[in-house]
């Protein structure tokens, strides 16, 4: 029925509010001529709109400002009745997809401006579009929530708290009904507007009780149904003989549980299809419900399961992979919804190696396992150590009551291993697992949070003094400033007015005009300029002078940034940038002018890209990087690594690491900051800016770091040339990390990772695509150097030997005196650099005559 008919309900003033609605709509179609939701329309549009809504309540102008709480909710009724009326005639009468359909976005400002003002329930707005969503479609609900989106800010603006449980449900039963693998798009912008809308701490949508989605229940076939003609319908893929299929039928009846089945068998080898269906699809049951791992039974079915599908995985060949991928996506370039990812699958036993075969599957069902192990994880002893200091944890997440037994955490973090380094594989594999890993390390922040209980995440208030002071800053900076006789330190034109023209020319031809200063200078012009300041007169004059450091400060750093970028972190305030000034330590004058020469004559590498030497012994006391360094300073600067826990003794900061703490860490990491980062008891990375800095002055970057980092720098394509030290035999290796003097005394854990590390580096089998050397380590130092250059460049002093194992270092096993070199030299004439340049009395190895690597 017409919307101008509308009965009272019984109640006295709904018809009157009923008609005054109508008037309001009518004001806002004149206002807003458009049927789009932009713009919204505003208080402004209806003059006078507190008096009118009181006469078409009946309530006297005196009487106004007397409304009790009775009387409020009398009045919020009333309207409440009168605008659901309306909606659901207009709602009723008119298309989503019709011009018409203004009236109700009119409908809703009108609403949220009657709350804002406390006229109505704040949460009466959401009802109703509660209400329209459920009875539009999908089409339907993306209109009306660019509704939503357009007005958040106004609707979160206020009574927020009488409104968030009405948007969180909104937004859930939409949820409820979006398929987020068909329409990811829509849903993401549902999950986004609850972001934008609750405050990041909110606990409204946190599952503090730690519940599983225990309803989505994987069904599969739990034994093939045999038939007398079954032979006829097998289909092309099943070529097993009669007895086979047999046998197989006879084990699944007598082993119900997957979880029976040989692990030793699996782990050796991938199953048969048909064996490994049941086993394959019943580990959906842990994924589902975590905690049944808890039961030692369950989880030793787990373990088998995992194992018996990571090895079928492996088996599977590459290219049928590809062709797999490839067929998918050539099947869907027309249909966009085609190209999104589903993780639905049918699991029909027919269908099981179709879908194996798929890389897509493959990637999701160990994407659920990474989620598994790492939920097991927080289970083990150094997870625990991470939450014992919580005073009060939420035991529901926790879990404090189950601990993983040392043998089990060992075989989840080798399962991790395997599974990271098969989702490397693949079509864009590695960036795949490097989304995954980035996604699953903020997780674990996420849950570790909720572990704490949830605390408030937020920014203490600002005091009244900060935002005064603050406040009175910014008046400074945007206050009108004469301008200076001379700006930035320019040099005044005033001797142009002299009378003699050639005395003017040459002081305009003056090279302190248009050459840029050097360093030296500036620093001297800045002391003067901290003297001016500590003499000044008044604060007139003293403000002059800290102009003018400033100034200075500002074209040093300038200078500074094209040779010297580097040392820009260790700078801690604006008002100190003296290192910028500092030099290496100066040699004795007769020395100084043969650095320099030997500087001059620096022999460079004809790839200069930065180098990862893989160095897993690590049992020198100075290691090969840095030997390479010092041995040519003028051409090698060694990159420390970036790590999270503090200073062991003797280490330097900036020499052997940077030690920073995890807020730090995690922000390089997140910001894309790091060629390559691992993470445990403490986390560690290499600095891609560190890098540049060095390229940037002209050197080569060098850098020591695990088979796993080298092999991370490689997956993200980052350019660089790789060398590997091969470790010596388990047995002499073991013996010289436990050697006095080898810094590893009495710390097993270190040397069980050093042994396990070199043992991992071994089953690589040292390809020649991934390491442009492998190096004997042995023989270090040369074959480093051949490896390097392409031929050995070895630095004397003139007696024969190297400058560095003169001053401060004896023999050491590995090491390679100078009368080996000599010796493995004699075949052809060469030459040595020598700190004074290249002589003809000096012999130089090449490539072909250096020991073989």
């Amino acid at each position: 029925m017409p919307s101008s008919v509308i009965e009272s309900h019984g109640v006295p003033g709904v018809a009157a509010f009923s008609a005054f609605l109508e008037n309001l709509l009518a004001r806002a179609e004149a206002v807003k001529p458009t049927a789009s939701i932009e713009p919204p329309l505003d208080k402004a549009d209806f003059q006078n709109l507190q008096t009118q809504l009181n006469e078409a309540l009946g309530v006297e102008p005196s009487q106004a400002s007397e409304v009790n709480d009775a009387k409020r909710t009398q009045r919020h009724a009333i309207i409440e009745t009168a605008v659901r009326d309306t909606f659901s005639n207009l709602i009723a009468t008119t298309s989503i997809d019709s011009p018409d359909f203004a009236r109700v976005w009119n409908l809703f400002d009108i609403l949220s401006i009657l709350s804002d003002d406390e006229q109505c329930d704040p949460a009466l707005l959401l009802w109703l579009v509660e209400e329209l969503l459920d009875s539009q479609t999908i089409a339907g609900c993306r209109k009306v929530f660019d509704f939503l989106e357009s007005r958040r800010e106004r609707i979160t603006a206020k009574h927020f708290g009488q409104k968030k449980l009405v948007i969180l449900r909104t937004c859930n039963e939409l949820l409820r009904r979006l398929s987020r693998a068909l329409d990811p798009a829509f849903s993401g912008r549902v999950f986004i507007y609850l972001f934008q809308s609750f405050p990041l701490g909110d606990r409204s949508s946190v599952n503090l009780r730690g519940e599983y989605h225990v309803e989505n229940v994987t069904t599969w076939d739990q034994e093939p149904t045999k038939t007398e003609d079954a032979s006829a319908d097998r289909m092309d893929v099943d070529t097993e003989t009669q007895g086979e299929s047999a046998q197989k039928t006879g084990e699944q009846r007598s082993t119900p549980k997957p979880g029976a089945t040989d692990a030793k068998k699996q782990q050796d080898k991938a199953l048969d299809l048909e064996a490994l269906y049941p086993i394959f699809w019943s580990l959906q049951e842990s994924f589902n419900q975590p905690k049944k791992l808890f039961e030692p039974a369950q989880f030793a079915s787990f373990k088998s399961g995992l194992e018996a599908t990571m090895a079928t995985f492996q088996s599977i060949k590459s290219d049928e992979s590809k062709r797999a991928l490839k067929r998918k996506r050539g099947e869907g370039e027309d249909d966009e919804l085609a190209n999104g990812f589903n993780p639905k699958y049918l699991t029909s036993r027919d269908l099981f190696k179709l879908e194996i075969g798929d890389l897509a599957l493959r990637r999701n069902v160990l994407v659920q396992a990474l989620i598994i192990m790492e939920f097991l994880l927080s289970l083990s002893p150094k997870g625990k150590e991470k939450i014992a200091s919580i005073k009060a944890p939420n035991k529901s997440v926790s879990h404090s009551d189950q601990q993983l037994s040392e043998e089990d955490t060992h075989w989840v973090l080798d399962m991790k291993k395997k599974i990271a380094d098969y989702l490397k594989l693949g079509p864009e594999g590695p960036y795949f697992y490097r989304m995954i890993e980035t996604v699953l390390s903020r997780d674990k922040n996420w849950v570790h949070w909720k572990v704490e209980g949830c605390p408030p995440i937020e920014m203490p208030a600002v005091s009244p003094q900060a935002f005064l002071d603050a406040k009175i800053a910014a008046g400074k900076l945007a206050t009108a400033k004469k301008m200076r006789d001379a700006p930035m330190g320019s040099m005044n034109w005033d001797f142009l007015q002299d009378e003699d023209p050639d005395e003017a020319w040459k002081k305009l031809e003056n090279p302190e005009r248009y050459q840029q200063p050097d360093l030296k200078t500036l620093e001297r012009k800045l002391e003067d300029a901290k003297f001016d300041i500590e003499m000044a007169r008044d604060s007139k004059e003293k403000q002059r002078a800290i102009e003018a450091k400033n100034s200075l400060t500002w074209v040093a750093l300038r200078v500074a940034s094209r040779s010297k970028l580097a040392m820009f972190d260790d700078i801690d305030s604006d008002d100190n940038i003296d290192v910028i000034f500092q030099d290496k330590p100066k040699e004795p004058e007769p020395q100084e002018a043969e650095d320099s020469t030997a500087a001059a004559d620096a022999v460079f590498p004809d790839d200069r890209k930065p180098i990862v030497v893989v160095d897993v012994s690590r049992t020198s006391k100075l290691s090969v990087a840095k030997r390479l360094a010092s041995q040519h300073p003028g051409v090698f600067t060694r990159v420390p690594a970036h790590i999270t826990r503090k200073p062991q003794e003797g280490e330097k900061e900036g020499q052997d690491y940077y030690f920073v703490d995890t807020q730090t860490f995690n922000m390089m990491r997140d910001g894309d900051q790091l060629i390559e980062f691992t993470e445990g008891d403490y986390s560690q990375g290499t600095s891609r800016k560190h890098i540049q800095a060095v390229s940037e002055a002209g050197k080569v970057a060098i850098m020591e770091m695990s088979h796993d980092s080298a092999q991370q720098v490689k997956d993200w394509d980052f350019s660089a040339r790789f060398i590997c030290i091969e470790p010596p035999s388990p047995e002499i290796l073991e013996a010289q990390l436990r050697e006095n003097g080898s810094g590893l005394e009495g710390n097993e854990d270190q040397i069980q990772a050093i042994l396990k590390d070199a043992a991992e580096l071994a089953k690589q089998q040292k390809s020649p695509d991934f390491y442009e050397s492998v190096i004997d380590g042995g023989d270090d130092w040369t074959a480093l150097e051949v490896a390097v250059y392409g031929k050995a460049i070895t630095t004397t002093n003139g007696n024969g030997s190297t400058e560095e194992d003169n001053e401060n270092r004896e023999p050491e096993n590995g090491d390679v005196s100078m009368s080996a070199v000599e010796g493995a030299s004699k075949k052809e004439p060469a030459t040595t650099t020598t700190a004074g340049g290249i002589d003809e009395d000096v012999q130089m190895t090449d490539a072909a005559s250096a020991p073989e690597t």
